[in-house]
């Protein structure tokens, strides 16, 4: 069956159309959903729902050629939604950016798989309907091409990645911890930042007062608001130290004198402060780039000699926004669109079409990433 023929299958309810498309697509899907999911996730669980939501939502799709894609862009907020609000992103585990060229090997799915999906796409009873319904509903609104809308991981970066790596980011938060009780230890022992200034304190009326402002200076100037401060409420008289030789000494319990040489300044006007310049707003950093994924990565086409055959395959965003671009050095192959930007965590379907009188292998390449689709090609008998 060509995937044309494969819709048709399961919009009907056939339950060989649902197992064909299982023997086609299942290890595929479960691969992709591994490297999106942890461990403690489970992958089988996304692909089973992905089948399910299948028999419901694919009477939708536009173009039934591009089932493949179709499946894991549902695959994908199948995964997205077991990691929850504040997990998806890393989501899209390892990066595709990091893997190697190439197709990855297939991992294959549990081998009770096949069952489960054909028992709950299959199960008539109110409780199979009552469970496809549930399954369905959860996965969301679907685009006016019958693709689901993407889910958009929420939530910063770093929360993405804590989710995904706990240890790594419990290690790094234990080397902070350690960096920042040593720069703590560091400034106790050297006395702080800032020496303490010390207090001027004068006794005198029976109590006494404190001022944190610095004295007179040498050479007859004053403190920075040009007044002498009073203490216990009555302002002191400057005297020269010419006239009286105990100058520098207290001689009254009243009063403090000024060591300050000979004369005492005239008091000025107090400056007014300069007004403090406005900060700068500060430039935001610009967004980390993120990597590329692309699913699935062999197309197979088939068409009489002569005749187009298209397929799709999609381009996902991991950890930042991203300028890719799509080429292939083989004249017969031609892809749309072949470019693009994409946001964090949004995807792109991209459209491959062959037309060739004679079989052929191609290789189609996304960067950045230097990923690869290949494309193989046969002639319809």
């Amino acid at each position: 069956m060509q995937d044309r023929e494969l819709v048709a299958a399961i919009v009907a309810g056939d339950p060989e159309g649902i197992a064909e498309a299982h023997d086609r697509y299942a290890a595929p899907l479960y691969t992709y959903c591994r490297s999106m999911l942890p461990d403690s996730l489970s992958p089988a669980e996304a692909v089973a729902d992905t089948f399910i939501i299948a028999t419901v939502k694919l009477a939708g799709l536009r173009d039934p050629d591009q089932l493949s894609s179709w499946l894991h862009a549902v695959a994908r907020n199948e995964c997205l939604r077991q990691l929850g609000p504040g997990g998806a992103a890393g989501a899209a585990g390892g990066g595709a950016g990091s893997a190697p060229p190439g197709i990855p090997p297939e991992i294959a799915p549990p081998g009770d798989l096949r069952e489960r999906v054909l028992q709950d796409c299959t199960d008539n009873t109110p409780t199979g309907r009552a469970h496809r319904a549930s399954v369905t509903h959860r996965a969301g609104p679907f685009g006016r091409t019958g693709f689901p809308q993407p889910v958009v991981p929420s939530g910063p970066r770093w929360r993405h990645e804590v989710r995904r790596h706990p240890r790594v980011a419990a290690g790094v938060a234990a080397v902070a911890a350690a960096v920042v009780a040593a720069g703590i230890t560091a400034l106790l022992i050297s006395g702080g930042p800032h020496p303490a200034h010390a207090s001027t304190v004068a006794l005198g009326g029976g109590g006494f007062a404190a001022s944190s402002a610095p004295p007179d200076l040498p050479g007859g100037r004053s403190s920075p608001s040009g007044k002498p401060r009073p203490a216990s409420g009555r302002a002191s008289t400057p005297a020269s130290t010419a006239d009286d030789p105990t100058a520098g000494k207290s001689t009254s319990p009243g009063a403090l004198r000024s060591s300050a040489p000979t004369r005492s300044p005239s008091p000025s006007p107090s400056p007014s402060p300069s007004p403090s310049p406005s900060p700068s707003p500060s430039s935001s950093p610009p967004p980390t780039p993120g990597t590329l994924r692309v699913s699935p990565r062999v197309l197979d086409l088939t068409a009489a000699a002569g005749k187009p055959a298209s397929g799709t395959f999609l381009v996902t965003t991991v950890g930042g926004p991203v300028h890719f671009v799509i080429g292939s050095a083989n004249a017969k192959v031609t892809v749309s669109p072949s470019g693009g930007s994409l946001r964090s965590g949004s995807w792109a379907t991209i459209t491959v079409t062959v037309q060739s009188k004679v079989a052929f292998n191609a290789r189609i390449t996304v960067d950045p990433g230097n990923l690869i689709v290949t494309v193989r090609f046969t002639l319809k008998a």
